[in-house]
């Protein structure tokens, strides 16, 4: 058989390359070129067959001898996930990969905190491939959105209060609800109470000592105290809490909260 008919063969089923001894160039273009990874099984492959076997076939990189940082880098450009098949891929790849998805730390050994921070800062949810994340990480993952709570293990109270921050819907994440800790978040954002459980024991003293608590601080969250005011679970005769917040603030806020009381109510 000649070159030609073996070349229109492989056309049709370029696994035949398996069983050709010795092909010439172009029936090894005529296999990869349909199907990269077919450069498994090929002995010696041209530089030209090689280019080709990847470009249909970015994965086919891990039959690659000694690939250059080059070539690494414009696979990892085109497809992120080649990373996968790159044995030790160095900082740099990580990095190029993670530009595209956060999910690529998946791949990388050993990331730094910095790497690991870039990658949930991409795609939130890119912790879960990360073994034992530090509180920064874990920090830096529910800031892009609450629900990287579901895979952090054992989430400090400062992850906690930043999701629930973040998004009162959070407190659906978080295990093992206890009053102290139900209280602890509702100093964080108010709206927190309509994801409680009255079986954990919040009662209207509960609540009052912790916004006293909480409006007493001469550095207090503004975002926080507007937000309390404006919560129409407190106050009103239809309110769930009867709690008087312009009396309490009067008695116990700082000055700052007293100013904040004041512009909110200016503004109706």
């Amino acid at each position: 058989m000649n070159e030609e008919k073996y070349i229109q063969a492989l056309r049709n089923n370029p696994h035949g390359i398996r069983n050709i001894p010795n092909p010439t160039e172009a029936m090894m273009l005529a296999a990869v070129e349909q199907n990269g990874m077919l450069l498994n099984y090929i002995k010696n492959p041209t530089e030209t067959v090689v280019e080709a076997a990847l470009s249909a076939s970015p994965r086919a990189v891990q039959y690659v001898e000694n690939p250059s940082a080059e070539l690494l880098a414009a696979l990892v450009k085109k497809d992120w996930s080649v990373l996968e098949y790159i044995e030790e891929p160095s900082t740099e790849l990580v990095a190029l990969a993670i530009e595209q998805s956060g999910w690529a730390i998946k791949f990388a050994k050993e990331p730094s905190e910095t790497v690991q921070i870039k990658a949930v800062e991409k795609n939130y949810d890119a912790i879960q491939y990360i073994a034992e994340p530090t509180e920064a990480v874990q920090l830096a993952a529910v800031r892009e959105n609450y629900q990287a709570l579901r895979y952090i293990k054992g989430p400090t109270d400062a992850v906690e209060a930043e999701a629930v921050r973040q998004d009162p819907q959070a407190m659906r994440l978080v295990p093992n609800l206890t009053k102290e800790r139900a209280l602890k978040l509702f100093s964080v954002n108010s709206y927190v109470l309509g994801y409680v459980s009255s079986s954990v024991g919040v009662t209207k003293d509960d609540l009052e000592k912790t916004i006293i608590s909480v409006v007493s601080q001469d550095d207090i969250d503004e975002s926080y105290l507007r937000g309390l005011l404006t919560n129409k679970t407190f106050g009103g005769r239809q309110a769930t809490w009867q709690i008087d917040l312009l009396q309490v603030i009067e008695q116990h806020g700082s000055r700052q909260a007293k100013q904040i009381l004041i512009d909110e109510f200016l503004k109706y």
